[in-house]
């Protein structure tokens, strides 16, 4: 069977790795951002068989081909997290096709999975998290706003909802009388969860849903985020609306949709909040993800338990 597979066309290989990894679960964002990246390479290889490719080959010629392209697109070199997605589906694939026995050459003998020898990207970390801190947060969330501004930023901010987690909600979705926001769209698994709705945010729902049911705009399975055309507001809208806020309140920073997400997370862990139960709400896979990119604790928080520690 092994032999008989090696001849397949590698694009039907493609497929059945993508069948694949929807049977496994794996998120609909990594298959949706994969896809094009395995096309590309379905196009490089043409004609030929999949073990005919060597990791000379994949290094020197389909990644610097693919890297022209990409200059050739955008006008600009990819940025190093498009060129880690890219060696992650090259390698996820091969990752594949040896857990199956099927790089195989003409033979039928199985051979060294040459993607072996690509190597990711190091993503840097960034010297300082992009949070806000308590006078910046405080100044954004007093500014003055229009309905949808104020629905936005509060969203947002209190709840930590990716922008796309909340741009999918519907009216459904958000339960006042429960007390809980239903994320039923995420990129992760992790990511399908109930947010809880503070006080503060109930308040700014209730203004919004007045304010939709007033313009005729409310309808109980449409969106919550909704517009005059009673569709769901698009990311590039809401982001310029959040950095139009952000300028109104004087910060001088650039301010965007994932700052409001990090500073939902970053203020719990400094409140004092488990990690995991940050994580939680942040729909992450794991803690590690959570204590890399929110978990910076702010001097005064050090302090405050380094000082409680000492007089207990």
């Amino acid at each position: 069977m092994g032999q008989e597979l090696s001849y397949t066309p590698v694009k039907s290989s493609v497929e059945a790795f993508f069948a694949y990894l929807r049977r496994r679960g794996k998120a609909a964002g990594t298959i949706t951002r994969w896809s094009p990246e395995l096309d590309r390479f379905v196009a490089w290889v043409g004609d030929r068989k999949l073990y005919e490719i060597d990791a000379a080959d994949l290094e020197l010629d389909f990644l610097a081909d693919w890297e022209a392209a990409f200059r050739d697109r955008n006008g600009r070199p990819p940025a190093l997290n498009s060129t880690r997605a890219v060696v992650q589906a090259v390698r996820s694939f091969y990752a594949f096709m040896e857990r199956f026995d099927l790089l195989v050459d003409g033979n039928g003998n199985s051979y060294r999975n040459p993607s072996l020898v690509l190597e990711l990207p190091v993503i840097p970390v960034r010297a300082e998290l992009d949070w806000l801190r308590g006078e910046e947060d405080a100044r954004l969330l007093a500014c003055p706003m229009s309905a949808r501004e104020d629905v936005l930023i509060f969203l947002l901010r209190m709840t930590g909802l990716r922008l796309g987690e909340a741009l999918a909600l519907t009216n459904r979705d958000v339960n006042v009388g429960e007390g809980s926001i239903t994320v039923t769209t995420s990129k992760t698994v992790a990511g399908l969860r109930s947010v809880p709705i503070s006080p503060e945010l109930r308040s700014h729902i209730d203004r919004w849903w007045a304010f939709t049911r007033r313009e005729g705009l409310f309808r109980p399975d449409g969106p919550f985020l909704v517009t005059r055309n009673l569709t769901a507001m698009k990311p590039q809208y809401v982001e310029q609306v959040v950095a139009r806020v952000a300028r109104r309140a004087g910060l001088a920073r650039r301010v965007t949709p994932h700052t409001l997400r990090r500073t939902f997370g970053s203020d719990l862990v400094n409140r004092g909040l488990r990690l995991e139960v940050v994580s939680r709400l942040l729909g992450h896979a794991s803690t590690a993800i959570t204590e890399k990119a929110y978990a910076r604790l702010e001097d005064a928080t050090v302090r405050a338990e380094m000082l409680a520690a000492l007089v207990a």
